[in-house]
């Protein structure tokens, strides 16, 4: 008469014991009975705790966007850094200096240089060549800039000095209050109406957007200019143009969001 399943099983597992009595006799270590099945599942418990827990982990070094938490704390640097505004009311230390790259005899912001070395690239396809008339200027130099800009204005014997002063800061900015010294404030040569349309079309997406333009004097206190276009890299400049905003409005735009 054969065996019940139930008789089967126990005799199996007395084998078991025979063998780890054997094994214990001649190691002199003891060894658990042990179920293929339960080790089966006792390894899967043990590799399905290891990924939540790795889910776990990835989720809190995760920002809402999806993003780890390193690569935003590095975009909120950038973010500060391309949207620096420098003004009278935001000054720039006199000794303060970015680091630098060359470009064609100027020096700009190294954050700059592959983005303009791209979009100049691009206009020489269509033809067109993108002339720099300044670039990065020192403390100095934009004193020096600034104090050419008043003589000319104080010609005007209507203006008293302080009004002078006024008139002159709205076409060239003091010494300390402007972007240039953060070399991220680039003045083109617009002469020729292509370069213009060119700047004005596609400087976007090469992160450049029109510093200082029309309709936006009261924000930006500063005259239009369609020369100097300022360096906010491709994302903010694409959110600058869909929403209209010069840089004081996008700024406090990104600000409270």
């Amino acid at each position: 008469m054969g065996l019940t399943p139930s008789e089967k099983k126990r005799y199996n597992e007395s084998k078991k014991r025979r063998k780890q009595a054997y094994e214990s006799y001649e190691t002199g270590k003891i060894k658990p009975i042990r179920s293929y099945g339960k080790v089966v599942a006792a390894l899967a418990a043990v590799i399905a705790a290891a990924i939540i827990v790795l889910v776990f982990v990835v989720i809190k070094q995760t920002g809402q966007d999806g993003k780890s938490s390193a690569v935003l704390a590095n975009e909120s640097h950038d973010s500060a850094e391309l949207l620096r505004i420098v003004s009278s009311r935001y000054p720039i230390e006199k000794d303060e200096v970015p680091k630098l790259a060359g470009f064609g005899g100027f020096k700009v912001n190294s954050i700059v240089l592959p983005d303009l070395n791209d979009m100049v690239d691009s206009a020489a396809k269509k033809g067109i060549t993108l002339k720099i008339k300044s670039a990065y200027l020192s403390y100095d130099e934009q004193e020096k800039l600034f104090e050419k800009k008043l003589d000319e204005v104080k010609k005007n014997k209507k203006y008293s000095r302080v009004k002078a002063a006024a008139v002159a800061s709205a076409d060239v900015s003091k010494a300390g209050e402007s972007e240039a010294q953060l070399g991220m404030l680039i003045d083109f040569d617009v002469s020729d109406s292509k370069t213009k349309a060119f700047l004005e079309r596609e400087g976007i997406n090469f992160g450049f957007v029109l510093r200082f333009p029309k309709e936006k004097e009261e924000l930006t206190h500063h005259n239009y200019s369609p020369s100097l276009y300022r360096y906010v890299g491709k994302d903010f400049a694409e959110k600058m143009r869909t929403l209209n905003m010069c840089l004081e409005e996008f700024a406090d735009y990104e600000a409270d969001s």
